[in-house]
């Protein structure tokens, strides 16, 4: 749902309406949340894009990031709806170990 959707329903229902810096704090994070989920998008990019990457890409500063969450997890889980992937060459060594086990006992 849009931001301007969610708007206009609570505008229509009983729901309390928001005030001028409410109205800009959740078109901030709607931002965030887009341009987040379009720089995440890719497979395997979780890890190399940084806070700093989407702050700018956004337009906006890191604090603005830091303003509604604790961090970079915690903004994946907000715009992806499920935990961080933990991609890192650890865990590239240990599925690869894995797999080669999974042939040999095939």
């Amino acid at each position: 749902m849009s931001l301007k959707t969610k708007i206009t329903a609570a505008a229509n229902d009983d729901a309390p309406k928001l005030n001028k810096r409410q109205l800009a704090k959740a078109a901030t994070r709607e931002k965030l949340l887009h341009t987040a989920r379009v720089l995440w998008a890719p497979a395997g990019s979780y890890e190399p894009v940084t806070i700093r990457d989407i702050a700018a890409a956004a337009g906006m500063s890191t604090g603005s990031i830091f303003a509604n969450w604790s961090g970079k997890e915690a903004l994946w889980r907000d715009a992806m709806g499920y935990e961080p992937p933990v991609d890192c060459e650890a865990v590239r060594t240990a599925l690869k170990a894995q797999a080669a086990q999974a042939r040999w006992a095939a």
